[in-house]
């Protein structure tokens, strides 16, 4: 009764959810896109997270695309899912500047315009682009994590982005921990499935 009905703490919510997106992979019919739009729901929801979307290697077009975006009123979205990088792009520190966190994920500041020229569009509330921040955990307009999504050999085969917390604060190391697992599952599910 414990185990099936019991008091559950935030953890035991997390790895039934995990559980549950990972069984849908086993099922005929299997969608990515579905699969990716369930990630991102889950990453929002479990966590905190305001804005979340996801980019994966387009073959066809030789470039990273996004193929889910939530969290966005109608018009960013469909700036965002406009947005289109190259491998080279992807990692240009000029232009993206970023602060490593871990070996697969990055934080991108606010401050430091992590964006090129036009992509402002694409921010869920660009009127509050280059606000101050006031304390070193919080988090504003503009500030995103990238959850890099790999394939074989470390290649990078996608990513899922997360932007804004309900809390106004930058994520905890517990849910960055729990949206790298996420984004590792989710390299297992593109190279299996994809």
């Amino acid at each position: 009764m414990d185990y099936s009905h019991g008091i559950k703490e935030h953890a035991t919510r997390n790895v039934e959810d995990i559980s549950a997106l990972c069984a849908r992979v086993k099922q005929s019919g299997f969608e990515l896109d579905s699969f990716l739009k369930d990630v991102a729901d889950l990453v929002s929801r479990q966590f905190g997270i305001a804005n979340v979307s996801v980019a994966v290697w387009d073959r066809a077009h030789d470039s990273y695309k996004y193929r889910v975006v939530i969290g966005f009123e109608k018009e960013a979205a469909e700036a965002y899912k406009s947005i289109t990088y190259t491998k080279t792009q992807l990692m240009d520190e000029k232009t993206y500047p970023s602060h490593e966190i871990s070996k697969c994920t990055r934080l991108y500041l606010s401050e430091e315009h992590p964006y090129t020229e036009g992509e402002e569009s694409s921010f869920a509330r660009p009127g509050l682009l280059g606000m101050k921040r006031r304390s070193v955990t919080d988090s504003l307009e503009g500030d995103y994590l990238c959850f890099f999504i790999s394939g074989a050999d470390d290649e990078i085969l996608g990513w899922i982005e997360a932007s804004g917390t309900r809390l106004r604060k930058l994520p905890d190391t517990a849910t960055i921990k729990w949206i790298e697992l996420l984004a590792c599952i989710v390299g297992v599910v593109i190279r299996l499935r994809g």
